[in-house]
């Protein structure tokens, strides 16, 4: 966790202010570490101060215990007070603080892997050992949900990804938007994801989306993404990274991304012959129809008989925006 009370140029949102708003970044930064219940800054404009406030609690999700803040200017001596306003008394964050180390501790071995294989874990952590939290407990929105109790809601998930990559050494960015949740009713609503930057490159990463969309299997709908390919369910309301690179999604550097119903029939051939009964791929460049979903159907259903001689039943789901198909046959 990081515990030096300045921000560093590491942090994304902390970059993208002036140098003059980078001051007032540090100074409120170190009083809000520091639990000060008044931060002297130089008079600013409130929607400066409040942009100012929400780049470092992006910046640094370890802050999990600021719910907002009063300002009051003083004309004569040219100075404004900010008081925070905190959720919790200082003992209880440092409580908080260490049980949040102590779990950190867990990720040391994954400082050693690549950048790609550092997103694969955290991904797959979140997938394994958190759910989303419908209750929306008093920890739901902060990465306290996902440590103390396995649950959270997106927030929370995407503050907690953003901790642990900073923690790694993994450069991500916390980012918010609206969004249509396939496993939902797809209307659009306030929703935080994250980016990665994976070789080089930013891509999109929402581990939220994953998790909601998950059966048993785990899913990567929404690993790696690019600007193109997120905009289908996702809008994004903050100054974020381009990213403009295409084809390396999950399914796409794994091989399942089908682009023809000749490698589609392979695909689902071998996999029945290997004995594997429940499959995700990915059509690229297509769109959600009746034609399209039947067809991927009819091919499912011939390819099972080719090889087995037999009718079978067959259960499908579609994400519609990302085009991502599950089938799973009946035993």
């Amino acid at each position: 966790m990081v515990n030096n009370g300045l921000a560093t140029l590491g942090s994304y949102y902390y970059s993208c202010l002036t140098t003059g708003q980078r001051h007032l970044y540090d100074s409120l930064l170190l009083g809000i570490r520091k639990m000060s219940t008044k931060v002297l800054l130089p008079i600013r404009p409130i929607n400066e101060i409040a942009r100012i406030f929400d780049c470092i609690q992006y910046d640094h999700p370890d802050i999990f215990h600021v719910a907002g803040f009063s300002q009051s200017n003083d004309a004569y001596k040219k100075k404004c007070t900010i008081k925070p306003e905190y959720k919790y008394t200082p003992s209880f964050v440092n409580e908080k603080k260490k049980i949040v180390g102590e779990y950190l501790r867990r990720f040391d071995a994954v400082k050693m892997l690549s950048d790609y294989e550092k997103e694969l874990h955290i991904h797959d952590h979140c997938l394994e050992n958190f759910s989303y939290d419908h209750a929306k407990d008093e920890y739901a929105n902060s990465l306290l949900g996902c440590v103390l109790n396995g649950r959270a809601v997106c927030e929370g998930i995407a503050k907690f990804v953003k901790l642990v990559s900073d923690y790694v050494g993994l450069e991500n960015v916390y980012v918010t938007g609206k969004a249509a949740d396939p496993a939902r009713d797809g209307r659009a609503e306030n929703h935080a994801w994250n980016i990665v930057k994976i070789d080089g490159e930013y891509f999109h990463l929402d581990a939220t989306f994953d998790m909601t969309i998950m059966d048993k299997d785990k899913r990567y709908d929404y690993f790696n993404l690019s600007d193109g390919d997120i905009k289908k369910d996702h809008a994004i309301s903050v100054d974020a990274p381009v990213c403009r690179v295409e084809g390396k999604d999950y399914y796409s550097r794994n091989g399942l991304v089908l682009k023809t119903p000749k490698a589609l029939e392979l695909f689902i051939g071998n996999n029945l012959i290997n004995g594997i009964s429940k499959m995700v791929f990915k059509l690229p460049g297509t769109k959600n129809s009746d034609k399209v979903v039947e067809k991927v159907r009819a091919i499912a259903l011939r390819r099972y008989m080719d090889i087995y001689k037999r009718d079978v039943a067959i259960r499908y789901s579609l994400n519609q925006s990302q085009m991502v198909f599950e089938i799973e046959y009946s035993r």
